[in-house]
């Protein structure tokens, strides 16, 4: 016989709750990631020289992104295109930003700010944080919903399958 209840139990213990807290433990490594990083950058102001029109690919409409020039500590002049694309703009030509960069690898540089660094933290901690309330919630309402039929002296899982059709 097929129990529902136990169906639906068994995907969120086996389904949602583990692809949950593997989400999470790759916001950890991100967030770990992201911070190890920007521990061994130095920070330097620099000026987005151009918002680069990229055409995309979902919708056909554009996205911008900025590309920054700025001098490195060592006086070095770096112009790098940030990875974080939006429309409308999220910079205009000419604004001054705050600019991470790696001093062995200048061109491995970063905007900073919260979604230029973090996003796919926030997106992975998002949606890891979904999968492990939406299975632990189907959990604790079947286990209610069988105590209720429990209480009520209805049987659960008597969901008969359908007879074979004749030949």
């Amino acid at each position: 016989m097929f129990d529902p209840l136990k169906f639906l139990t068994r995907i969120g213990k086996f389904f949602l709750i583990p692809i949950g807290i593997s989400l999470l433990l790759c916001t950890v490594w991100s967030g770990w990631s992201t911070q190890t990083w920007i521990d061994r950058t130095d920070e330097v102001e620099g000026t987005v020289i151009e918002m680069v029109r990229i055409r995309d690919r979902d919708d056909g409409g554009y996205m911008y992104a900025p590309l920054v020039r700025f001098e490195t500590i060592d006086g070095r002049t770096v112009e790098f295109q940030s990875t974080l694309r939006s429309n409308p703009p999220g910079y205009r030509t000419g604004q001054t930003v705050s600019v991470l960069y790696d001093p062995d690898d200048p061109q491995s540089a970063a905007i900073r700010g919260v979604f230029s660094l973090w996003l796919t933290s926030i997106v992975l901690g998002f949606i890891g944080s979904v999968f492990l309330v939406v299975g632990t919630a189907m959990i604790a309402i079947c286990s209610r919903v069988r105590k209720f039929f429990a209480r009520s002296g209805v049987a659960v899982g008597l969901v008969a399958s359908p007879p074979p059709l004749p030949h």
